[in-house]
């Protein structure tokens, strides 16, 4: 897939999300509930194809870019298993609190995809000059 090409990709799954977000605040919740599986659902077959193509191009990848992966991963499973465990355990006292924490996980992993966009742009943009340079050569 072409930079530009992924790029682009990356550009629309962020538009999608943000449309899904403000879809889901006039969801009802039955129909949240499903909304939210199918995007865990879709979130983890992308992390399998993410992580199958950092393995087929492993020589070719700096480690950290492993590390940031296998961090990433750990955080994301450790998310995903306090908001499930939260979401069994929830109470109407706790609803808020619940929500609180909910939005600031989610907060946190939209400055995360920020920062990591900002990282693919650079990214983006040296390889362009790298393959100038290469191609002067």
């Amino acid at each position: 897939m072409a930079l530009s090409d992924a790029l682009a990709k990356m550009s629309a799954q962020a538009k999608e999300a943000e449309d899904k977000f403000h879809a889901a605040q006039s969801t009802q919740r039955a129909k949240l509930e499903e909304e939210v599986d199918k995007v865990r659902a879709a979130t983890q077959e992308r992390d399998t194809e993410f992580r199958a193509r950092a393995d087929h191009t492993k020589s070719e990848v700096s480690s950290r870019w492993h590390d940031v992966q296998e961090h990433w991963d750990k955080h994301v499973q450790q998310m995903r298993s306090d908001m499930k465990q939260r979401r069994q355990e929830l109470d109407a006292s706790g609803a808020e609190m619940h929500a609180e924490m909910a939005e600031a996980d989610a907060d946190f992993a939209i400055a995360f995809a920020t920062s990591a966009i900002e990282d693919a742009e650079y990214a983006a943009l040296e390889a362009v000059l790298a393959r100038e340079k290469a191609n002067k050569m």
